[in-house]
């Protein structure tokens, strides 16, 4: 059973400790060596080192570092089963929901939704909460991490479209690193969508417990069993996928995540020209490098700019 340590190097040491113990030591230090070096890789690029706390981004971030370093397809193999057991000793199962496929590629089997399928999943009805939950993430590229963590005054409108935005706070060191993201057009209503249903949830709150103090975060759940109860998404957890997106998923009838949300947002973005630094900028990524590993340039992608290109060239004949 794991522990409380939230270190790398000591979450590490209590793994290789307690499932490789009957292990000959030669065995048990080949894998603390390669989870030495996959924690370094991690910290040195600003990621969290704490098992727990790996989700889809993190994954992609190894996977596309093990491309780059041209490993053979049995060293990424044996690379993503240490990497699995590590982390399941942990209770982190996101290897399995990301069903790594390394017969042509290191992405993810299924990457984003299909045009129709954003489209279906944009249309369809839905409760404030999934409104809004699916607009942060499909339509302005937000991670489910930065959703827990919007407040109220993080929602800028202003009666000039241009001038209004939304101030997120990503992942960093410290506060997390800042970036600003214009609103979509339909960002205004969805948002005074919600805070209408916000504000019905913090008068019903108040009719049980005139006491209650208001939270301030631009999200909050609240469930009745006995009596009403209220408060913030949690930003690690499955409490905001079970409330939003399994719901969606199932009346929707096809499978996404979060991830595959926020992907989609960057491909669309990508296949209707916007440029890459651009794309980069709204995810909030340090350089266009992990912006191109994240969007996942296919075979539909280079055959299409081939098209592109013959058509340039006998255009000209």
């Amino acid at each position: 059973m794991a522990k409380g340590n939230y270190s790398g190097i000591s979450c590490i040491n209590e793994h290789i400790a307690n499932t490789y113990r009957r292990s000959k030591e030669e065995t048990s230090s080949k894998y603390r060596g390669v989870l030495y070096q996959i924690n370094g890789d991690l910290q040195q690029n600003g990621y969290s080192t704490n098992p727990r706390e790996f989700d889809e981004e993190t994954i992609e971030f190894l996977l596309g570092l093990w491309k780059e370093r041209d490993l053979a397809v049995s060293t990424k193999n044996w690379y993503l089963h240490i990497l699995r057991r590590y982390l399941a000793y942990f209770q982190n199962d996101v290897v399995e929901q990301m069903g790594v496929d390394f017969g042509q590629d290191v992405r993810p089997n299924v990457n984003w939704l299909s045009d129709e399928q954003a489209e279906q999943l944009m249309d369809m009805e839905k409760t404030p909460l999934e409104e809004v939950v699916i607009h942060l993430e499909l339509c302005l590229g937000l991670r489910i991490v930065e959703v827990c963590r919007l407040r109220l005054t993080d929602i800028h409108f202003d009666e000039d479209p241009r001038k209004c935005y939304v101030s997120v706070r990503g992942k960093g060191k410290g506060d997390g690193k800042w970036r600003s993201i214009p609103f979509h057009p339909d960002s205004k209503e969805v948002f005074r969508r919600w805070i209408a249903r916000r504000n019905e949830i913090i008068a019903r709150m108040h009719e049980f417990d005139p006491s209650w103090k208001v939270p301030d975060e631009f999200l909050i759940w609240c469930h009745y069993d006995n009596r009403p109860s209220a408060g913030r998404y949690t930003e690690r957890g499955h409490s905001l996928d079970r409330a939003v997106i399994h719901k969606v998923r199932d009346r929707a009838g096809f499978e996404f995540s979060n991830h595959t949300l926020r992907r989609t947002f960057g491909r669309t973005l990508y296949r209707a020209g916007i440029p890459i630094e651009t794309i980069s900028k709204l995810y909030g990524h340090d350089d266009v490098k992990t912006t191109i590993r994240y969007l996942g340039i296919d075979l539909d992608d280079m055959g299409s700019a081939l098209a592109r290109m013959y058509e340039y060239q006998y255009s000209r004949r």
